[in-house]
């Protein structure tokens, strides 16, 4: 029973009358603690290591991101689970994909503001409101929800501390166009298939995009997707502020050194 609850999908979850765990209970908690210190870990040991050592660790990271996705589809196939919604088309999926790119083309400028602006908040999130509380703690979807997140997050603050990301004011809308392109088939494959990719149909269950959700007539569709977008830009500009003042604080730290 317990290898069967380590690996079923939630609609079997509840048939068994498992039950799953709280947004910041003492298992959330636990794993935010473990995580974390993870991902400080990894980026003081980044920001340590010469350029060649740099480099095999992005492409370690970014690798494992995509075996990880690899992973989870067999599960899926494996075990019965609805295959559609399961598809990498989720933003953080968008995120493995830019960061596998990006670990092999680090000098790259264009995907660099779409790590800072636009995956590492919602990574951030996920790890913060993470869609699988039905599920018990100890259970696939719920550790590969939450590594697969922490790994995106520790892989861009560590580009970022490593010196290597610089963003600007500019970058905001480069984001914008980047994630409203992606956002467009998307909406489309939602539609097709009844799927909530980038949480473009429903807010399954997230404070924030319940609050957009609620404050847009809680019906969905145009004035859903027209407030998400503008949530989106305004944590754009949040996030730009958060590094700006990062990148002064540690700037000043050095000339005190």
């Amino acid at each position: 029973m317990t290898q069967d609850r380590f690996w079923a999908y939630k609609d079997t979850i509840v048939e068994m009358g498992e039950e799953g765990f709280a947004c910041f209970s003492l298992p959330h908690l636990i794993y935010l603690t473990i995580l974390f210190a993870g991902i400080v870990l990894l980026t003081i040991l980044y920001k340590k290591y010469n350029e060649k050592k740099r480099d095999n660790l992005r492409k370690g990271m970014a690798l494992f991101l995509i075996l990880s996705e690899i992973g989870k589809q067999c599960v899926v196939a494996l075990t019965g689970a609805p295959s559609v919604v399961h598809l990498p088309l989720h933003i953080c999926s968008f995120a493995e994909y830019t960061i596998l790119i990006d670990a092999f083309w680090p000098n790259n400028r264009f995907f660099k503001p779409l790590l800072c602006y636009a995956f590492l908040p919602a990574a951030l999130m996920a790890l913060l409101f993470p869609t699988v509380t039905i599920y018990p703690p100890i259970n696939f979807y719920v550790i590969h929800l939450f590594v697969m997140h922490a790994v995106i997050v520790a892989y861009i603050i560590a580009r970022n501390v490593g010196g290597e990301i610089r963003i600007n004011y500019a970058g905001i809308w480069v984001s914008t166009g980047a994630i409203l392109l992606l956002a467009i088939p998307i909406y489309f494959i939602n539609n097709a298939f009844g799927t909530n990719f980038m949480f473009l149909m429903r807010h399954s269950e997230n404070p924030a995009l319940m609050f957009i959700w609620n404050l847009s007539g809680g019906t969905g569709g145009f004035a859903y997707i027209l407030g998400l977008s503008v949530l989106v830009i305004l944590m754009f500009h949040l996030v730009f502020a958060v590094f700006v003042v990062a990148q002064k604080i540690a700037h000043r730290k050095k000339k005190t050194e």
